[in-house]
């Protein structure tokens, strides 16, 4: 029979690499409805009558949603939730999200009586990554670390085992790291764009741009992942009996060094930055925060020069691109004094054969926000 998808996080880079994905790669035979939602009005960059929209909150009462849900996901086989909410306090952060998570599932599952797959995306973050120095490549068998409340993630996976035990749907975990992609309206948490964002400032200044990290991350080994790879291994994990019940790391499959990966990326959108960058400041102890300078407080005065290269460029509508900035964002992943990979290993032994070149994956990314008419 043709499956129902539910899609959350209609807006998002991954939600919406989700539903491209389904529309440009399946049949109607295949996958006959697309069900996406969102908080904020829905735009998309395909277009197909399997496509239906919904606005739903979760921060709302499960109770309240599966009212609005009743009718439209009746059909829903699998539902793939890669919904956030920020909060600048951690704490709040945690909570917000859990509870997130838990509306979600809770308004589904009285709603979607021939649900055959749940999937949930949380990310490297799982791992605390984001803290301090941990195992790497991180494996999905890894213990947990830290507490609880201070990553929610944990919750949120312990929910959806909890929610399937004793059920006859199965569930799926897909953990990626960096996620590289675009949107049909610029928004948060996109490097690549970022990335751009600076490189195009620097240039038109006539400045060099160097990378605002420290020694250690810039020598260091990374990798990211590549939102239409997500989207692709979450769609082939979620159909694939032998992976129910499994979580699983998806990044691109190669390795980066950022001194040799970032000259190219500026010299891509006409930057310059060096391979042999001189730090300022020392080289930090692994473990310690620490960036030679601040994306947040550089970008603070250069609202002006952006808007001035759109104009140039005949892209008005590229000026509200500078808003997406995640400037604050940057600086918290370049202060890194550490390396953190995450492992492919398990994927491969499941059958996973899929690959993305890092370095294609953001400048593609480059690409389409050319096309899109975010950048000039």
């Amino acid at each position: 029979m043709a499956k129902t998808a539910f899609i959350t996080g209609g807006n998002g880079i991954t939600g919406s690499a989700i539903l491209e994905y389904l529309v440009q790669n399946t049949t109607d035979r295949e996958w006959k409805k697309f069900v996406v939602t969102s908080r904020s009005p829905f735009k998309t960059t395909v277009s197909d009558p399997r496509i239906e929209f919904i606005a739903l909150d979760f921060t709302k009462d499960a109770t309240e949603l599966s009212s609005a849900m009743r009718g439209v996901c009746a059909d829903v086989t699998h539902a793939y939730f890669s919904s956030y909410v920020h909060k600048d306090d951690f704490a709040e952060l945690n909570k917000a999200n859990e509870a997130l998570f838990q509306n979600f599932i809770d308004a589904l599952l009285p709603v979607a009586p021939k649900l055959e797959n749940c999937t949930l995306q949380t990310g490297g973050k799982y791992y605390n990554v984001h803290l301090h120095p941990v195992p790497s490549p991180a494996r999905e068998e890894d213990p947990r670390l830290g507490r609880h409340e201070d990553n929610f993630y944990f919750p949120q996976e312990n929910i959806l085992a909890e929610r399937q035990r004793g059920q006859a749907w199965g569930w799926n975990v897909i953990r990626p790291e960096a996620i590289i992609g675009y949107t049909s309206k610029p928004n948060g948490m996109n490097s690549a764009l970022t990335y751009a964002l600076y490189f195009l400032i620097c240039k038109e200044l006539g400045h060099d741009a160097p990378m605002p990290t420290n020694q250690r991350y810039w020598s260091g080994t990374d990798d990211c992942s590549d939102a239409e790879l997500i989207a692709e291994f979450t769609i082939w994990a979620s159909t694939n009996p032998k992976c129910a019940n499994q979580a699983f790391n998806i990044v691109n499959g190669d390795h980066l060094t950022w001194r040799y990966l970032w000259p190219r990326l500026a010299e891509r959108l006409g930057a310059k930055a060096s391979v042999n960058h001189e730090f300022k400041k020392p080289v930090p102890d692994e473990g310690v925060p620490q960036q030679e300078f601040s994306l947040a407080e550089w970008s603070k005065d250069k609202r002006p020069v952006w808007d001035k290269m759109c104009e140039a460029a005949g892209v008005p509508e590229a000026k509200a691109t500078f808003d997406a900035g995640t400037w604050a964002y940057q600086d918290w992943v370049f202060q890194r004094s550490w390396s953190a990979t995450l492992s492919m290993s398990k994927a491969r032994k499941f059958g996973w054969q899929g690959y993305k070149d890092s370095y294609d994956s953001i400048t593609d990314a480059f690409a389409k926000f050319k096309e899109l008419k975010q950048i000039p």
